[in-house]
Order: structure tokens, then sequence, then C-alpha cells
């Protein structure tokens, strides 16, 4: 799981530091920066792993606009069993357009190099910690991990790598959340919008953690009966979701998207739990009660808490609604501060005033 962040120089985040546990609720003001917390850790993802270049991921305009530093650093404390990875990243922004480049790219195990990488090149490390070969920095503004792992002698290189992709960062939009899919997606997107392609992929790798989904949401969503990739093509698949009916013996196929918004939000919010359950999963979602009923949050809290440390490995979630601030708050609430439009800082959620509870006193105004 990721056992803290570390952000200088990224929008309203100078010299940030978030520590976190298996379940968190991130709580603060609009504009406090709870989701730019989120959108870095994306954006890291998507660098570590390839898909986005060094000024894809750090624009000169996320730069934080009342410094002129030039330089902007990040770290990831990971925990895997009982070894800790720290990545550590310094983005220099250079000429006067202020280009991305990667000044320092570098992993850490237990304290022990496994890849560090300057402006002037890098060594890897194999899994004995002695040094394997040297590494140029490539010019095309891509991280230069994915050059190292994947070899047998470099199995903790690769273990960090796998991890980081099982870190699904989500602001759900199920407005967006269509029926047809293309070809199968092992990676949720950030807005969900390709939850059938990736269910498609789930179906295939998962089978047996479709059959527990497919139960619990008989329990949770009223008449819903079970999910059908229909053919609509070569490759095209359309997403079907079964419901019964107390006139029909047999259940009627409606698309993915002829559910409300609602049915769709909570199926993901299932999918999310039951679908890659025993994978290792780091969820982190943005406001996940949207669209969701007040009476359909609880069960599926109880659930999420359940499940961390065992069939996820982490949840943390940033939500303004009552019923997860009364839930969650008083023990794994991080409260998230920036006082004239300044740098932000967190602390622990502080215990409610008078008796109140935590929502209540967050309301009023009473949070210091």
């Amino acid at each position: 799981m990721l056992t803290r962040i570390y952000v200088d120089n990224f929008r309203c985040l100078v010299n940030f530091e978030l520590k976190l546990d298996r379940l968190n609720l991130l709580l603060g003001e609009n504009g406090s920066g709870k989701t730019t917390v989120f959108e870095v850790l994306r954006r890291l993802q998507g660098f570590i792993g390839g898909d986005l270049k060094v000024a894809e991921a750090f624009p000169s305009e996320d730069l934080t606009r009342w410094q002129q530093l030039a330089v902007q650093r990040f770290e990831l404390e990971l925990k895997v069993e009982e070894d800790v990875y720290v990545y550590s990243l310094s983005v220099g922004h250079e000429g006067q357009s202020l280009a991305a480049v990667v000044k320092k790219e570098e992993l850490r195990i237990n304290q022990h190099p496994l890849f560090e990488v300057s402006k002037g090149g890098g060594t890897v490390y194999d899994d004995n910690f002695s040094p394997m070969g040297k590494i140029l920095l490539g010019s095309i503004g891509l991280s230069n991990f994915a050059a190292a792992q994947g070899r047998s002698s470099f199995m903790l290189l690769t273990r960090f790598h796998k991890q980081i992709a099982r870190v699904a960062v989500v602001r759900p939009f199920p407005t967006m959340m269509g029926s047809e899919s293309a070809g199968e997606d092992s990676r949720l997107a950030f807005d969900a919008t390709n939850f059938a392609s990736w269910y498609r992929y789930l179906s295939q790798e998962h089978q047996g953690n479709i059959v527990d989904l497919t139960q619990q949401l008989r329990q949770v969503i009223s008449c819903f009966d079970s999910f059908n990739l229909l053919r609509a093509g070569e490759k095209t698949r359309v997403l079907k979701v079964l419901m019964r009916n107390a006139k029909d013996a047999k259940p009627l196929p409606y698309n993915f998207s002829e559910l409300s918004d609602g049915q769709r939000q909570l199926i993901l919010l299932y999918t999310l739990l039951y679908g890659v359950k025993g994978e290792g999963y780091c969820l982190f979602l943005d406001e996940p009660d949207n669209y969701v009923a007040l009476r359909e949050i609880q069960p599926w809290l109880t659930s999420l808490q359940d499940a961390c440390g065992n069939e996820i490995s982490q949840a943390v979630l940033i939500s303004h609604h009552p019923e997860i601030t009364d839930y969650l708050a008083a023990s794994k609430g991080r409260w998230f501060e920036r006082p004239d439009n300044g740098p932000v800082r967190v602390k622990d959620m502080p215990p409610p005033t008078d008796g109140l509870t935590a929502s209540e006193t967050i309301a009023r105004g009473w949070v210091e």
C-alpha cells in the first residue's frame, strides 16, 4: 500500500506530505487540494508506467504560481509485504519555454538502490543491489524505469512496477459510462468511462471474482440478475445487464447505458471491491458517493472497510457526504487546510465538538 506521498511545487502543494493508512478519508473545503493529490498520483503512475512523457505529466503550467522555483519534486513510499519502496522524481523546467526535463529519478527498497538516474546518466542494480550497468537518460522525455524491469535479475524492480499499476485513481462519471467495448482494458480510466471494456477484461482474467460480484449485486440492486457481453461485430461487444421482472420468468436485457446514473455508479463501486479482489489493488476514489442514494452508501462502506487489508490492499476516499464523514472521519480522517489561498497543510481530523457528529461539526465551520 502507499504509505506516504510528498509533493513540492505542484499547484497548491508546496513541501506537502501526506501519510496514509489502510483506509483514509480526505476531508476539507473545496479548493483545499484533495483532488490535486489524486491528480499528482495519477500522473506519476502514468509517467512510471510509460504512458505519459514528463512534459505531458508535469507541464510548466502546474508550477506553483506564487513561487519562482523551476524544479518540482515528488516522492512515493510504497509498502509491499515487509519491504518499503521509495520512488523519487525531480522535474526541471528549463529555457524560455520552461520545457520539462527529468533531473533525477530514483527507486530504493529498504534504503538500498535499485535505480538511479540523473541528467548525466544513471545506474540500475540487480536484486542483490549490485550495479548491473549504466543507463543513458533518454531525450524523449519518458521514464527510464521501464528499461530495467521485467528481467529475471530485476524482480524487485518488476514487483514495484506491478504494484504501481494496481493503484486505481478514479473519479467516476457514470453519465458517460457506455455499453460498447471495442476490446479489453486492463486498467480502469480516471473517469471510469471505459467500464464496459474493463469489465470485459475482468470477465476473462478474473472469472471467479465476477461470480462473487454477481452474487453481491443481486443483494444490493433490486431485480439485478447478471451481466452478458453480446457480440456486436468482429471485436465489438455490448455490455448487457439482465434484470428480473415479476411478470416474466426470464430476465430482461438492458444495455448498461440504459441504467440510471446511480445504478451504474453502484455497479462500479462494487466491481472495484469484488472484481479485483485478491489482486492487491489500492483504491483512490474521488467522491464515490455521487449519484448513490443514502441508504445504498452504508452497505458499501461496510464492505469497503471489511475488504481493506484483505480483498484489497488500501482505500483512500475524498468525500463531503455526511454518511461517509460520520462513518470514517473520527478514526480515518485527514483534514486539508489552505489558508489565504496559500499552500496546503494536512492534519488528523479533530474530534467532533460538543457532542455533534463529525459532519455537523464541519458544516458549522468549527474545524480548526
